[in-house]
């Protein structure tokens, strides 16, 4: 029996197979492969609101040497972490651009890492977590006959009461919301699992678990910066989702004035592709109101505006602080302090029996639980 030939091998990174999931389940476009030539040049040429931004260029620094050998036809096995991912038959090759940012390295600076050979063609993919969860909404879509679907995408870093409030508003106009979670911009973020407990333990405790799903967006750099909206409204409107929300603070948003009303770089995208994009007015905490209003609502001045800022929540919560309740959920509060600071008071036990109320029970007690109960203690007001 003569021997089975065996494929030239490629490890990719976790973001560059998360990627290809993407382009594979259509939810980047209608192309569904690594492009060619041709098709590279002309995204670069015109870009218009049906086309993805970057081009679904392949090359690798490490392996150039086996693209550059490999002929037309041939096939590619590429492996993650040791696993068969994908397998990808080669149509064609060309030289790469390096003043052209492709798919997989959108944030990318240094042309110094950037391979020499591109390589095309059709692709396969084995074990995709992205399909999984894509069946998963299609099913909850049936279900629900959701007509009306929105989408929003966000890195809850933390997951604050502003949140909270946007997600409300949102699931009271929508058949469905669905909750794009992408990972944090820098290394001061919280990790993907810790964003995804607080976040479920979120939805199961104060909302309707029917009507939000939430779609992870794990190990991918592409949403990453949260730079680009166009790529947000790209990914809702493949998706399925009908209008798409964002903050009037998103960083790439480009509101500008334009006879005494305001646009921003959506409009054309919006009316071209056929999905409504709603800017939100910034979310805050007033003295005056007591209670969470838009800026836009407000009568009253800024000077009496509590702002959620995520980057000094996350700073509090990396103290070791108590976030106060009228930032965050006291659970969610408490779900980050016991990842951040796990077994951190000896004895806690302890500690909680004699500091805290109790039914005539003792029971073992984790560290959300006494967190519970100190926030509880804080609100308490006593007057002599």
């Amino acid at each position: 029996m003569g021997s089975q030939k065996r494929n030239k091998k490629i490890n990719i990174s976790e973001n560059e197979y998360q990627i290809l999931c993407l382009i594979n389940e259509g939810l980047l476009g209608s192309c569904t492969h690594l492009m060619g030539k041709d098709e590279r040049d002309s995204i670069v040429k015109g870009v218009d609101a049906n086309s993805f931004p970057y081009p679904f260029t392949f090359y690798s620094v490490e392996y150039e040497n086996v693209l550059k050998n490999t002929k037309i036809n041939e096939e590619l096995d590429l492996f993650c972490n040791d696993e068969l991912v994908a397998r990808l038959s080669v149509q064609s090759k060309f030289k790469n651009d390096k003043s052209i940012v492709g798919i997989f390295t959108p944030n990318h600076c240094d042309i110094r890492d950037i391979g020499e050979t591109c390589v095309s063609g059709p692709f396969e993919v084995f074990n995709s977590e992205i399909k999984k969860i894509k069946q998963e909404f299609e099913k909850r879509k049936r279900i629900l006959n959701a007509q009306n679907i929105t989408g929003i995408i966000t890195s809850l870093d933390p997951l604050h009461k502003g949140h909270e409030r946007i997600f409300r508003w949102a699931i009271d106009k929508a058949d469905l919301l669905v909750v794009f979670l992408i990972e944090s911009f820098d290394n001061s973020g919280f990790n993907f699992e810790l964003k995804l407990k607080y976040f479920n333990d979120f939805i199961k405790h104060y909302l309707p678990r029917d009507k939000i799903f939430v779609f992870p967006l794990k190990n991918i750099e592409l949403f990453r910066a949260h730079l680009n909206p166009l790529l947000e409204g790209i990914i809702s409107k493949n998706l399925g989702c009908t209008k798409l929300v964002v903050g009037q603070n998103h960083y790439g948003l480009s509101m500008f004035y334009d006879e005494n009303r305001t646009k921003t770089m959506f409009d054309s995208f919006s009316q071209e592709c056929g999905i409504e994009v709603v800017v939100l007015p910034e979310q805050v905490f007033c003295e005056k109101c007591k209670s969470i209003v838009s800026m836009k609502s407000c009568p009253h001045g800024s000077h009496h505006h509590v702002k959620f800022n995520s980057s000094a929540l996350r700073r509090f919560l990396r103290l070791g602080i108590i976030v106060p309740t009228i930032f965050m959920r006291a659970r969610t509060s408490n779900i980050i302090l016991s990842n951040l600071f796990p077994n951190r008071f000896k004895n806690m036990q302890q500690m909680y029996n004699d500091l805290f109320t109790n039914e005539g029970i003792l029971e073992n007690r984790q560290d959300e639980d006494f967190y519970n109960q100190l926030l509880k203690l804080y609100q308490i007001t006593h007057t002599v």
